[in-house]
């Protein structure tokens, strides 16, 4: 796969400084790499960062949406890993929001160009098991995918809400709602199913990076013993409660998760 192929089927944008520490933002569910744009200005007098679409979502190609590959998430974890590859980061530091922090977690095992993560509202499995509390229990997700099906937008109107953490009709709810409204309803399927079928519970241990781990209050898709379960089962990490609600805080509370970030990655040594 050559350079110009992953950048474009990607949307791969590199903003900030470029000759500053490589930091590649990586969203989860509904939306694009539009959602960062809050928090960007805190990080391009410092850094050079990168931000990307997943295939079907923002300006990604829609020619290379593939459901068979995109159905587990190992699709999306080469996609990851092409584009450290073909802008030669090194030594990167991956925020990864929700699921995406999955992705991050799975890559950083054995490739050497990650150096430190950071997990925003993230969990190993978002489904519930025995003995295990990761998100929702596996008669809730059949519920959430029978709504999608039956009635995308009004799903996405009152799901965008709790997400965000803002009150419903609010600016933020109403725009993230938009923005979820612009996805096609058969990806959402995918990439819900997708999401709350991964499991990366047993690659933790393998994970050498300093970790970061954001924990929101009232996060309707990661509660707090998630975040635990992280932070007991990765060898290098810790754990930051952010005084915000929904699964979301660069939206809602950019400054406050933007500084959270900044601290981890300044006190984590460069190689």
């Amino acid at each position: 796969m050559n350079n110009s192929t992953v950048i474009q089927r990607n949307n791969v944008r590199v903003l900030g400084r470029a000759d500053g520490p490589a930091l590649l933002l990586v969203q989860g569910f509904g939306c694009d790499q539009v959602i960062w744009n809050r928090i960007l200005p805190f990080f391009t007098d410092l850094y050079k960062v990168v931000l990307f679409d997943h295939a079907g979502t923002g300006g990604a190609d829609p020619e290379a949406y593939d459901p068979a590959k995109y159905a587990s998430l190992g699709g999306y974890l080469t996609d990851l890993e092409e584009v450290l590859e073909v802008l030669d980061l090194r030594d990167a530091a991956v925020v990864g929001h929700s699921v995406a922090g999955m992705m991050a977690l799975a890559a950083a095992v054995n490739n050497p160009r990650i150096a430190r993560l950071v997990l925003v509202c993230t969990s190993a499995c978002y489904l519930s098991d025995d003995g295990y509390t990761g998100g929702l229990p596996m008669e809730a997700l059949d519920g959430v995918l029978a709504a999608v099906e039956s009635n995308y937008p009004l799903w996405a109107a009152g799901a965008a809400a709790g997400i965000a953490g803002a009150p419903a009709g609010s600016d933020l709810s109403t725009e993230l709602a938009d923005q979820m409204c612009r996805l096609n309803p058969d990806f959402v399927k995918d990439f819900l199913r997708m999401s709350f079928t991964a499991d990366v519970r047993h690659l933790l241990p393998k994970v050498a990076a300093p970790t970061l781990i954001l924990q929101t209050q009232a996060d309707p898709l990661t509660p707090g013993p998630a975040s635990r379960y992280l932070h007991e089962h990765l060898p290098d990490s810790a754990v930051h409660k952010l005084a915000v609600h929904g699964h979301m805080p660069h939206i809602n509370s950019p400054r406050t998760t933007a500084e959270a970030i900044l601290q981890h990655l300044e006190a984590v040594p460069r190689g």
